[in-house]
């Protein structure tokens, strides 16, 4: 026999045969796809409230669309009206521990008809998160009602924010959000001005993995439950990087243990009355007779904005809520000034109806205590918002036929 006609090491070897290692290959990524299907479909999350810094992508955890469905179908019943808080830092309960959370009083003033889920993230925006796991659920849960909170005519991104855009994509190869041409061509012009081809392809090669793969749910459940391996700014030492994400309690700081006059420093003043002016200086001009108006080009912006963000039949159970900043800041503008604020307050509430949607504005009346900071709010501000979007979620029920069903399809 010939030397080239002699089998190689590789091919004698009994330990290893191309066959054998492609089949357990393919069966080993079945097995994972399965495990992770499984295991998404019911919340592991213990106890959950809301993603805190530990199991959030602040700790390098980047929850997925399947974990937040799961933790949607464990928190609320077929039975129950689905009521999904999304938004941001105010709505995910900054400053409130878990036991005065704002959420945890809302889903006590509405009792066991409805199921509330807090899925807020600190610097999300309406359309983040939330949003995306509400529509994709809007089949399962007929019966539901979005919420989250906005700035005054600050248009809505349909693409998300960084670091909370993934979850858009997603749920977008993943055919779980309806198909929307407003809101189609606004993320086609984000595509086309923003993001090059290499970026482009990337999404689309990573949502198309894993969608078959689920590489990303079983990689989260896998950190949750038993190990981690990427340091973070949360924990950034050993042995603490590698600790599953169970191990970590929810110990957000209570605003009403810090005096108010720690809340609001004197030091801290100016940047924030810069802030707090920016709130309506930038959408509002005067007209003629010297009353405040949006600005045109602004305003057509952001009506295309909030036409796109939302697909028209979710609308109407979707509430926008425009959150003030606090009353210290708030007596420190000028009469006209103030009357810049409320009125850039009006037209937003007046624009997100217009296009649809449920809206109110909070916090005008709140007092110095309601705040622990420009714009967070301690546990007393916090029920106070409860009773409010209470009011709202009632109505909007009321609105759509939810109150007079007792199953979740309408």
């Amino acid at each position: 026999m010939s030397e080239s006609n002699q089998p190689t090491t590789l091919e004698r070897t009994p330990f290893f045969r191309p066959r054998t290692f492609l089949v357990g290959l393919l069966a080993g990524l079945v097995l994972c796809s399965a495990i992770a299907r499984t295991v998404s479909q019911r919340s592991y999350h213990r106890g959950f409230l809301r993603f805190f810094p530990a199991i959030s992508p602040e700790a390098q955890y980047y929850p997925t669309i399947e974990e937040m469905r799961g933790i949607v179908r464990t928190a609320c019943r077929p039975d129950q009206v689905l009521v999904v808080v999304g938004g941001n830092s105010i709505f995910n309960g900054v400053g409130q521990p878990p036991e005065k959370l704002w959420t945890v009083e809302l889903q006590r003033l509405l009792g066991d008809r409805y199921g509330v889920v807090n899925l807020a993230f600190r610097g999300a925006m309406c359309t983040d998160a939330g949003a995306a796991v509400a529509e994709s659920l809007r089949h399962e849960f007929p019966r539901q009602i979005y919420i989250a909170n906005s700035a005054p005519l600050a248009p809505p991104a349909p693409y998300g924010l960084e670091p909370y855009r993934y979850m858009i994509w997603e749920a977008r190869s993943r055919g779980l959000l309806e198909t929307f041409a407003a809101r189609d061509a606004l993320i086609a012009d984000y595509k086309r001005d923003f993001m090059s081809w290499g970026q482009r392809f990337d999404v689309w090669g990573l949502g198309w993995l894993d969608r078959g793969l689920r590489f990303r749910d079983l990689w989260n459940w896998v950190g949750y439950r038993y190990i981690f391996t990427i340091r973070n700014p949360v924990t950034p030492h050993m042995m603490a990087a590698v600790w599953p994400r169970r191990d970590f309690e929810d110990h957000e700081s209570d605003f009403e243990d810090i005096p108010t006059s720690d809340r609001f420093r004197p030091e801290n003043n100016d940047i924030e009355m810069k802030i707090t002016r920016a709130f309506s200086q930038h959408f509002l001009l005067k007209d003629w007779k010297g009353n405040w108006r949006p600005i045109p080009l602004l305003q057509r912006e952001f009506e295309g904005a909030a036409k796109g963000a939302f697909p028209d039949d979710l609308k109407a159970r979707t509430l926008i809520m425009l959150s003030r900043n606090s009353s210290v800041y708030l007596r420190q503008l000028s009469a006209d000034e103030l009357r810049r604020e409320d009125a850039a307050y009006s037209y937003g509430v007046a624009e997100w109806k217009k296009m649809g949607y449920a809206s109110a504005d909070y916090g005008r009346d709140y007092e110095d205590g309601d705040f622990g900071d420009r714009t967070h709010l301690t546990a007393t501000g916090g029920r106070k918002l409860a009773a409010q979007v209470a009011d709202q979620v009632r109505q909007i029920s009321m609105n759509l036929g939810y109150l007079g069903q007792t199953t979740s399809h309408p």
